[in-house]
């Protein structure tokens, strides 16, 4: 199991996920980042959400539910 599945899945139990986690991941299914004040935007050309997260030690759950459903949506 690679790094980036072991960390979708972490994702998927609901485990506790840092921001730097989280950044990498969608850094490499291919989202690009925008930087807006305090708030990270990650979009991908193609998907219409945009995933915008605070950067912070962990995430907060409703930014973990977000990552969940681009996982899903994604195919994990």
């Amino acid at each position: 199991m690679s790094k980036l599945q072991k960390l979708a899945q972490k994702i998927l139990d609901g485990r506790d996920v840092s921001y730097d986690e989280a950044e990498g991941l969608l850094l490499k299914m291919g989202f690009r980042l925008e930087i807006r004040g305090s708030h990270h935007i990650f979009r991908k050309k193609g998907y219409l959400r945009n995933i915008s997260i605070r950067r912070r030690p962990q995430l907060l759950p409703y930014q973990i539910a977000d990552l969940k459903e681009v996982l899903i949506d994604h195919g994990y």
